[in-house]
């Protein structure tokens, strides 16, 4: 998954964060044979239906929202909700089965029946199914579900998704409506290629993925002198995993579904682009953009690629990449040049193959396509058995280029079902490993995978850094199952293999009794992988140190919905700590670790001032000693920290930007809201 991380929602999830995670599989209850097959609603009664809001007010509202609208966790009302779970496909016993088995994600299953039949029933009449005077039952889930004339739901109660579901495409990645061209033509491939120090223009701040700044106003020596320089509260909760882009004084940040501009001194916001949904949310999460040629280009919850004009934030063009009700979107934050963007789909745990596709950036009409799953004659279609047709394969994060050479690196995530790997034999390429593609046709230059045959949702799920050192061409790459990994770019060998966070049964496969072993599926690293400081040298890498008991379990394919295979119990959340270590980036050595107190998921930042930023789940922005892992500076921004922390420089002033408030209130047991912390060293002028 991802990158809880991913995935941090999951589909019915009462979660937050990354969340994937209610780790039950999901299976549909099989509709009894006296059951109605094509009867056009569910039968409940009021009575079920207004106990059931008491149940969702304490267990689900705080991440679906008080209107179903959706927040943390995704809409449960609405158009979208509606496309997936009523168009005659699906029996109620689906849906039920969802909630009941992966429900609350913190303890799935620990409801008693009724209150599981209540809740149903509550979400079926929030979206325009009536009350009638027979009570919804295990014995009528057979019953498939047709949308009601009267569908209303959370759309009609002030909800965000008011669009109209719309019919999908035969032919997706298709571009929708109308294409328009941007007011401006900057940043060019030339500005990318040679950046100027104050600014910061990708995810990884370069296309290399190297994190590094060049700025060294901020010091070990007075980084104690941090102050906050402004605030900027976005006005809402739920993830906020983005990584800032910022190119000449301007800050462009995401939530899953809206866009904003800021002022990135003053943070005084510009504009404001508001996504509404027309299809199912499977995880309501968004990494950030790209920034070029005039446009921002961002990804959506329900499967769609936006280009927005970077000065106004108004659509250009909308190309709707893959179809949500399947379980896709797109959370990564893409890469734009040489007249490109380059985008792929998360969705492998809900059992969607992933695909890497390079779009045209002016017209969003697509180029090419390179499939995760290989099949047919492709190269790698031999390493699946069976089980190709689900095997997953999610991009979770954002890509690296190198622009020299024309190539593309992606980390492609773990395969589907991702405890049961009985369902799929093989290697299951290219899952759990970085494809090199020419970014000019998508046609495989190399690969390396870290994990065969993954069996504990142990996916590559940051993008690597590409370097150069002493003469050598590295690529260094961090997974989830707790290992940084650096490969010779030439001969594709591997130089090194260390350690990121406690290992215990991690050589064993996922047993069908149930065993603990480390890391967990939100273990290792996350989304935010390693960051490189040329000039010493150095690899830095932030990690989860958790565990969890694994446990294989019976599986069944529904479109839509999670594919686990099994499930995975955390050990308390009160125990997961985190690591920030530094290693030779060259041989790989240990250098120093730091212990924290949290899992570390947010970005590293390594600058030429000697200083090194990051942040925790605690809320606590943090500068350290990048030469020794002492804390300089730390303040408690009060919303956990999962993105990006960026630095950049606007009249002479170095800033550093922090996204608080990465809310998960069930699987992190994190909560804030989302807003943008903007710190200085006052009266520090220079480069």
């Amino acid at each position: 998954m991802r990158p809880a991380s991913s995935r941090q929602f999951a589909p019915l999830a009462l979660t937050g964060g990354v969340a994937i995670v209610a780790l039950s599989v999901a299976l549909a209850v099989p509709p009894p044979e006296s059951a109605a097959k094509t009867a056009t609603g569910p039968a409940f009664t009021s009575a079920q239906a207004d106990q059931g809001q008491q149940v969702y007010v304490g267990q689900c509202q705080s991440c679906h929202g008080a209107n179903l609208q959706g927040v943390s966790g995704p809409a449960l009302a609405g158009g979208g909700f509606l496309t997936k779970w009523a168009g005659g496909q699906h029996p109620l016993g689906d849906l039920y089965s969802i909630i009941s088995k992966q429900m609350p994600l913190t303890a799935p299953g620990s409801l008693s029946e009724k209150q599981y039949l209540d809740v149903t029933a509550y979400i079926l009449s929030k979206n325009g199914y009536q009350a009638s005077t027979q009570a919804l039952t295990k014995a009528v889930l057979g019953v498939k579900l047709v949308k009601p004339a009267t569908a209303q739901g959370a759309a009609g109660q002030g909800a965000q998704d008011q669009q109209a579901a719309q019919p999908v495409p035969a032919d997706l990645p298709k571009v929708i409506g109308a294409v328009k061209s941007a007011s401006g033509q900057t940043p060019s491939d030339a500005d990318l290629l040679k950046m100027d120090d104050n600014n910061w223009l990708t995810y990884n701040r370069d296309y290399m993925g190297q994190r590094y700044s060049p700025l060294d106003q901020i010091t070990v020596d007075n980084a104690a002198k941090l102050q906050v320089k402004c605030v900027f509260q976005l006005g809402e909760v739920g993830s906020f995993q983005t990584g800032p882009v910022i190119y000449q004084g301007r800050m462009y940040v995401t939530t899953p579904r809206n866009t904003y501009a800021l002022k990135a001194d003053t943070c005084t916001k510009l504009w404001e682009s508001d996504y509404s949904p027309t299809g199912p949310e499977p995880q309501p999460a968004n990494r950030g953009v790209a920034l070029y040629d005039g446009k921002l280009f961002r990804g959506t919850t329900d499967g769609h690629l936006l280009a927005l004009d970077a000065a106004t934030g108004k659509v250009l063009w909308n190309n709707w990449v893959a179809d949500s009700a399947k379980g896709y979107f797109l959370s990564l934050a893409p890469i734009a040049a040489g007249g490109m963007v380059f985008a792929g789909e998360a969705g492998a745990d809900w059992g969607a193959n992933g695909h890497i596709y390079a779009f045209d950036a002016n017209t969003g009409k697509r180029i090419w396509t390179f499939n995760a799953i290989p099949t047919g004659k492709e190269p790698g279609a031999d390493t699946w058995k069976s089980g190709a047709q689900n095997g997953g394969g999610s991009m979770w994060t954002t890509l690296t280029l190198d622009p020299a050479n024309h190539l593309l690196y992606a980390s492609v995530g773990n395969p589907a079902p991702d405890f049961n790997g009985g369902l799929r034999p093989g290697d299951n390429l290219y899952t759990d490993s970085v494809v090199v593609l020419d970014s000019r046709s998508g046609k495989m230059a190399w690969y390396a995978q870290q994990v065969p045959h993954d069996t504990h949702d142990w996916d590559t799920a940051a993008s690597p850094v590409v370097y150069n050192l002493n003469g050598n061409k590295y690529m260094a790459v961090a997974n989830k199952g707790g290992w940084l990994y650096i490969y010779d770019r030439v001969t594709h060998k591997l130089v090194s293999k260390q350690q990121t966070t406690t290992h215990l049964n991690s050589d064993k496969p996922v047993s069908l009794t149930g065993r603990r072993d480390c890391p967990g599926i939100l273990g290792g690293v996350e989304w935010n992988g390693p960051a490189l400081d040329p000039l010493k040298g150095t690899l830095f890498v932030n990690s989860v140190d958790w565990c969890a008991t694994y446990k294989i379990g019976e599986t069944r394919y529904v479109e839509g919905s999670l594919f686990f295979g099994g499930d995975a119990t955390f050990d308390p959340v009160k125990d997961a700590r985190g690591w920030t270590r530094a290693y030779n980036a060259a041989t790989g050595e240990p250098l120093w670790s730091k212990k924290m107190a949290t899992p570390m998921i947010a970005g590293v930042t390594p600058t030429a001032g000697g200083v090194l930023f990051t942040g925790d789940q605690n809320g606590d922005f943090m500068a350290l000693n990048a030469a020794s892992g002492d804390t300089l500076y730390k303040f408690r921004t009060g919303g956990a920290i999962g993105g990006g922390v960026a630095t950049y420089g606007v009249d002479g002033q170095q800033y550093v930007a922090v996204a608080s408030g990465n809310a998960s209130r069930s699987i992190w047991s994190t909560t804030g809201s989302a807003t943008i912390f903007v710190f200085s060293v006052p009266g520090q002028t220079g480069k």
